[in-house]
């Protein structure tokens, strides 16, 4: 009798495990994402209403706008605006989630650098400073500055599967 209850229990737990560890595998697809970061940037400038028109800057102008090891970023697209408005647009795929982190760090410095440059230049644009749309999906980092978060986010939910 006691034979059958260990081997009941060992049978038991080794169900559990395995449902445990299905249940773990499939929360992992999920939250995995492959974004077309060029697709995904011209569809937040379409979808987006924007005051300024924004037009990508060259590699010079990225690496004075974003403090970045090219190590760390395997693609991406950015648009910015004429300087009148803080309005942008940067879609950044890392190598890897570490490198993402280091991304998302270098655009949450951006976003701090623009609050103080329009501080006294152009206060109105304080408000989109202060509530950027800013995700990160995996190895990914978007960031939307505008007056439409909302147009934003449904763009970029439609990319992420958010």
């Amino acid at each position: 009798m006691k034979a059958i209850k260990t081997i009941g229990c060992a049978l038991l737990s080794l169900l559990t495990a395995g449902l445990l560890l299905t249940g773990c595998r499939g929360q992992q697809e999920v939250t995995e994402v492959t974004i077309d970061v060029v697709a995904l940037a011209d569809a937040l400038k379409a979808a987006v209403p924007f005051e300024d028109e924004l037009a990508e800057p060259s590699e010079a102008a990225v690496s004075n706008i974003y403090d970045l090891d090219d190590a760390d970023v395997a693609a991406k697209k950015i648009y910015v605006g004429s300087g009148a408005t803080a309005e942008e647009i940067a879609v950044f795929e890392g190598t890897d989630e570490a490198a993402a982190g280091r991304i998302r760090a270098a655009v949450d410095q951006r976003i701090a650098d623009q609050r103080s440059a329009f501080e006294d230049y152009n206060p109105e644009e304080q408000e989109k400073l202060s509530d950027p749309v800013v995700v990160t999906a995996g190895r990914y980092v978007i960031l939307c500055v505008s007056n439409d978060n909302d147009a934003a986010e449904k763009c970029i939910d439609e990319y992420t599967g958010g």
